[in-house]
């Protein structure tokens, strides 16, 4: 009888467990570069035209950039801080000699508020050279997002 208490324990622990970390989802990616000359960030550059040469003057308006902040919008219950929640991004970059550089991050400690969200950023040094891949899974939710980056290099003949 002890034993069947402790598993209907056990149970319901999981059950209220997995329900919090359900109830977790993403919402929106945003990406920007940060300008180095005007000492801000850019627009949000999702969905916007390929940056080429961004380090030499390619960013937007002309400036140079070679950070790129990526802001992440979650959803959750209002008010609420769900214990087991948990959003992973898996960030892919590939080299013009096709290796590839591959990032994963874990974000926990949610803590929504009274509109329910919550934003998460990652900043990345030196990644606007190559496409990046950008891929969020929070509860059952995903989304999936490329930013177009490429640099011309002056390659030396053999």
């Amino acid at each position: 009888m002890g034993g069947l208490r402790i598993t209907a324990g056990v149970a319901a622990l999981a059950l209220a467990g997995g329900a919090q970390a359900a109830e977790l989802k993403i919402l929106d990616v945003k990406a920007y570069v940060f300008l180095e000359r005007a000492g801000k960030l850019s627009e949000d550059i999702l969905g916007g035209p390929a940056l080429v040469d961004a380090p030499k003057g390619g960013a937007p308006g002309g400036d140079t950039a070679t950070g790129v902040m990526l802001d992440f919008t979650f959803q959750g219950d209002r008010n609420f801080a769900p214990k087991y929640a948990t959003a992973t991004v898996d960030l892919t970059q590939t080299s013009h000699s096709g290796q590839q550089l591959v990032t994963h991050k874990a974000f926990t400690g949610f803590r929504f508020g009274d509109d329910g969200l919550e934003h998460k950023a990652i900043y990345l040094e030196n990644a606007t050279c190559a496409p990046l891949t950008i891929v969020v899974h929070a509860g059952k939710t995903e989304k999936q997002t490329q930013l177009d980056f490429t640099c011309t290099e002056v390659r030396a003949s053999k």
